[in-house]
């Protein structure tokens, strides 16, 4: 009987302390809807990290996981969106998308196709018509989806945004800031924050541009967009998706203080660059050998998950082939098929390769990139002098940075030949200074207090402790924006000093005017008395 009752009272005890375990776990509904797959491949580091804390995700994307949870259920949409067929690769390699009001234009677009796409996937309907689902937090890839915000104030809960390019400048506005152009180029601008006249004046045409036309085109098809889906489940007045904006309780922001320019910032806007770096893995063993045996290094090159080598001009590949084939250093290349033609001795290609553990390795001496500020962040981490070859976006930007920092130097892929290619590679590889500099630049992008990803989650989670913890973001972010520039105090403090400067003067001229007129009538009489 003793014995029952202490295996009771242990059986009692392992509950409790499993409840107590699993007592703050949150429902959070976890949304990447564009369908780029290094996007997701970014986002999925958090969401791992929550289901490691032991939440309870739901999961919004175009790409199943890999890895299984118990506590993770997918809304997968299908079909995927086909950005190539609204947007064709031939036209990135080509360089059609160079002007930056163009690069604009294609990120509303994109942004209002994708967004569309994913809300009317029959199981984004049914998460939309649910009556009986509980959210404490939607998480939302802020990649041009606003109209996802009503999620939010669908489930009456509070929403983070993960801004996977960095900074812009309506996550400042919707945080209560305004963005000094003086001093922060737009997104999409590779300018320092040391810009000459012309550079300043081309900044702020650019970012007003960006303001008025996204405040007054864009945003207003994002509404119509959301009172299609949601105008039906809406009760009471529908919301405006520029005040969904603003109600955002936290920006978790894919940028770093020790590769990004310095600028303004407020409590609600949290620097996680980096956090989807992870302890190396062991490599592929044929790939492991291949890096071993390489007595001058290794070259790595790759464009990403989206721009693959594959969609290059047949006489660009001929040219990376010659260019390799030159080399004395082994060579790993992303293609993205088995067979390249006739292939050098030294070079190797694989479909996928896991470019984090490759960039890890000893032997590697140089990472050929598009530029995507996933792969740059791990090549900084690793400390690896990069050759940077951008196509559109802000791949330019975090070229330019690169190459200001001196570890990384750039070519024009439309002007790209075998002879600069070599004399590129050869100068990164044999060069000392680039090989320094990338070391102290990964020095600085490694001394955090915590690992990024772990202060994402502790934010995470503090939002959904505070409900929201809309005291993290400025005043600013609800006022006009005359009030916003002290326009109404300056115009009166301007009144009032018209008038203490009108006034006076105006009752000295009356004065005057008096005591002339005085004088004048004075004289008169005394002219008469002498007639």
């Amino acid at each position: 009987m003793k014995m029952q009752l202490q295996s009771r009272s242990l059986l009692c005890f392992v509950v409790l302390a499993i409840c107590g375990l699993y007592s703050d776990a949150y429902r959070i509904l976890f949304m990447g809807p564009f369908p780029a797959p290094s996007h997701w491949m970014w986002l999925e580091h958090f969401q791992r990290d929550l289901l490691k804390r032991g939440h309870h995700v739901t999961s919004l994307n175009n790409h199943p996981t890999k890895t299984p949870h118990e506590n993770l259920t997918e809304i997968i949409l299908n079909p995927i969106f086909d950005i190539p067929k609204h947007f064709p690769k031939e036209n990135l390699f080509t360089m059609r998308y160079a002007s930056d009001f163009q690069n604009l234009q294609m990120y509303w677009k994109i942004g209002q196709l994708t967004t569309e796409h994913a809300l009317q996937d029959p199981q984004v309907k049914r998460l939309i018509e649910s009556q009986d689902e509980h959210y404490d937090l939607v998480i939302l890839e802020q990649y041009f989806h606003e109209a996802f915000l009503m999620f939010g104030h669908k489930f009456k809960c509070p929403v983070v945004t993960i801004g996977t390019m960095g900074y812009a400048d309506n996550m400042d506005h919707a945080m209560g800031i305004l963005t000094p152009w003086s001093f922060i180029p737009h997104l999409l601008l590779s300018h320092t924050d040391k810009m000459s006249f012309s550079q300043r004046a081309y900044n702020s045409y650019l970012s007003l541009y960006d303001v008025v036309v996204r405040r007054w085109y864009y945003m207003p098809r994002m509404q119509r967009i959301a009172e299609k889906y949601f105008g039906s489940v809406t009760k009471g007045d529908f919301p405006n998706v520029l005040d969904l904006e603003r109600n955002i309780s936290l920006m978790l922001i894919n940028s770093h203080r020790s590769v990004d320019l310095p600028r303004p910032s407020m409590p609600g806007l949290i620097n996680v660059g980096g956090a989807h770096i992870q302890p190396v893995q062991k490599l592929p063993e044929d790939i492991q050998r291949f890096m071993d045996n390489a007595t001058h290094g290794v070259v790595y090159f790759s464009l990403g998950s989206y721009m693959k080598s594959t969609d290059m001009p047949p006489e660009k590949t001929a040219q990376f082939l010659q260019a390799f084939g030159r080399l004395k250093q082994q060579v790993l290349w992303k293609y993205e098929n088995a067979s390249i033609g006739q292939l050098p001795a030294n070079v190797m290609i694989r479909k996928w390769m896991p470019q984090n553990d490759i960039l890890a390795h000893p032997n590697l001496k140089l990472f050929i990139t598009h530029g995507g500020i996933f792969g740059t962040q791990e090549g900084i981490y690793w400390g690896v002098p990069m050759l940077c070859i951008p196509l559109f976006g802000d791949q330019h930007r975090n070229t330019i940075k690169s190459v200001r920092e001196g570890y990384a130097r750039s070519m024009n892929f439309a002007q790209l030949n075998v002879e600069d290619l070599v004399s590129n590679i050869e100068a990164l590889i044999y060069e000392p200074a680039y090989k320094r500099s990338a070391l102290e630049i990964s020095k600085r992008f490694r001394d955090n207090p915590i690992h990024p990803l772990e202060e994402a989650s502790y934010w995470i989670e503090y939002i959904i402790r505070h409900r929201g913890a809309l005291f993290l973001k400025s005043q600013g972010a609800q006022m006009p924006l005359y009030q916003y520039l002290l326009l109404d105090v300056i115009g009166c403090a301007l009144l009032l000093l018209w008038l203490a400067v009108w006034l006076p003067w105006r009752m000295l001229r009356k004065v005057y005017n008096w005591w002339a007129l005085s004088a004048a009538t004075a004289q008169k009489r005394e002219t008469k008395k002498r007639l």
